[in-house]
């Protein structure tokens, strides 16, 4: 989408939030939300080492949370969850994926505001403490003068593919320590730092597969080992067992999910954005495909803290049109995971 695009779009969904959600019912909803790195500053987020993402700092975490907080949300753990909710209560689970080691940054906040949040970790970054594919394309195609389109296009390509075969091509490509971290801001937990963090009373984990597999492009039998080594594995570095999943790239389909919850877990976590209606009980569809809004470090964060509050978002709906049609092009399933299991 063009930036002159999206930049309308967001001012439309600001406009929308301020007309709308002073007639909004904001009772009976859960909403989630993603965010990946976590950084001290802006310059850090956009040094050219790493893949930038949202460019998420710390401060906007911050704001993130006082402003649910003041609009008397309450912040859940995977615990509370399976507990159940009130139908008439107003919730925030706020979740990490992939396994950074910068999300330590979020203890602080976490702390000074009482509430818990979900980290989802790629359990074989952690125990092997390589780099994040995406990362590895990011400095490398910089470092060759390409542009964030060229950029963008490299990393669709790598997302139809298994993440043994984009690191294949990554080192054939890079040479062999291309996986190598460039320094902290990039890099996983290692074991024994996973296993402290995870003793926190505010950190609960969550489960994003062994090697952060998008798990459409795998074989069921390839698909079912991903989900349950991540299980394994996390159980056997922190002594903690998931409760939820978020599917890499947010990609997933009916076989996926029924081998998430015979891994025993509870709930699953999209990248569409929206509002989850209540009830939400354990290991229903619902549960198992809970909508998640993603934060960006360059928008206002208080417009898509109220956008998404919003009962109305023309953001929201772009993107659900977009999801629909894809999921319609691959089936309500799709790509080698289905193709192989038939």
């Amino acid at each position: 989408m063009k930036l002159s695009m999206k930049k309308t779009i967001h001012a439309l969904d600001r406009r929308l939030a301020n007309l709308c959600l002073p007639l909004t019912n904001e009772q009976g909803s859960l909403l989630s939300f993603l965010i990946h790195g976590l950084f001290e500053n802006s310059d850090v987020a956009s040094s050219g080492t790493f893949d930038p993402q949202q460019g998420f700092t710390v401060e906007m975490l911050r704001r993130v949370v006082r402003h649910f907080t003041r609009a008397g949300y309450q912040f859940l753990s995977p615990d509370d969850l399976a507990s159940g909710l009130s139908r008439t209560g107003k919730y925030v689970l706020l979740t990490f994926d992939d396994g950074y080691h910068n999300n330590v940054r979020a203890v602080p906040v976490l702390e000074a505001f009482d509430v818990p949040a979900v980290f989802f970790i790629s359990s074989g970054h952690v125990q092997l403490g390589k780099a994040f594919w995406w990362d590895v394309v990011y400095r490398e195609l910089k470092k060759r003068g390409r542009t964030n389109r060229e950029i963008s296009l490299a990393n669709a390509r790598y997302k139809l593919l298994r993440t043994s075969e984009v690191e294949a091509d990554l080192r054939k490509q890079f040479g062999e320590s291309a996986l190598l971290p460039a320094g902290d801001l990039d890099r996983p937990f290692t074991v024994g730092e996973l296993r402290a963090f995870a003793r926190h009373r505010l950190v609960f984990l969550g489960n994003h597969t062994q090697d952060h597999a998008i798990l459409t492009n795998y074989s069921g039998a390839e698909m079912k080992e991903q989900i349950l080594g991540g299980q394994q594995a996390i159980r056997e570095m922190t002594g903690k067992t998931p409760q939820m999943i978020a599917y890499p790239n947010g990609d997933h389909s009916a076989q996926i999910r029924t081998a998430a919850r015979e891994a025993g877990l509870c709930f699953g976590l999209t990248t569409r954005a929206g509002r989850n209606p209540l009830p939400l009980e354990s290991g229903t569809p619902e549960a198992m495909t809970v909508k998640r809004s993603t934060l960006w470090g360059d928008r206002s964060i208080e417009a898509q803290c109220r956008a998404a509050r919003s009962a109305v978002s023309v953001g929201r709906l772009l993107r659900g049109i977009q999801h629909r049609r894809q999921r319609a092009h691959l089936g309500g399933s799709s790509g080698r995971s289905q193709q192989e299991s038939r």
